[in-house]
């Protein structure tokens, strides 16, 4: 068999990104002596809390108030509901009463006793039928 004369191609080394430079707590750190207070760690400092946590801890925190306001529309919504369903109620009352009464009011007894007030009597004979022969 024939040799393989090609070369290997060099495996070149992707390049390091740097690490942003200017990230929101590194601006914070300018004003601030954060440092000081979440420093990295560094020998007999270990309790510090590393600056490096404090993405995680922002992210926690904006969920958290997430959090918080998905459960207090849920609430104002559920109070708006109960509000809704009352009013609703107290309307098909209300309703339920005006029509009784408009129904009450159409009934002949109740008729006959407006229109006395008024001066009309009723008329306690029969009506007449009255009958056309065609011729």
């Amino acid at each position: 068999m024939a040799e393989n004369k090609r070369k290997p191609k060099p495996i070149v080394p992707k390049p390091v990104k740097p690490k942003r430079q200017y990230s929101l707590f590194n601006w914070l750190n300018r004003f601030l002596p954060l440092d000081k207070v979440f420093g990295e760690k560094e020998p007999g400092k270990e309790e510090r809390v590393p600056v490096k946590y404090f993405y995680y801890f922002g992210w926690i925190v904006f969920l958290l108030v997430i959090y918080e306001r998905i459960g207090f529309q849920s609430e104002e919504y559920v109070r708006k509901s109960i509000n809704l369903k009352n009013q609703v109620d107290d309307l098909r009352a209300e309703y339920t009463s005006i029509h009784a009464d408009y129904k009450k009011s159409g009934k002949q007894s109740v008729v006959i006793e407006k229109m006395k007030e008024a001066g009309l009597e009723e008329n306690l004979n029969p009506p007449k039928k009255i009958i056309i022969k065609k011729e």
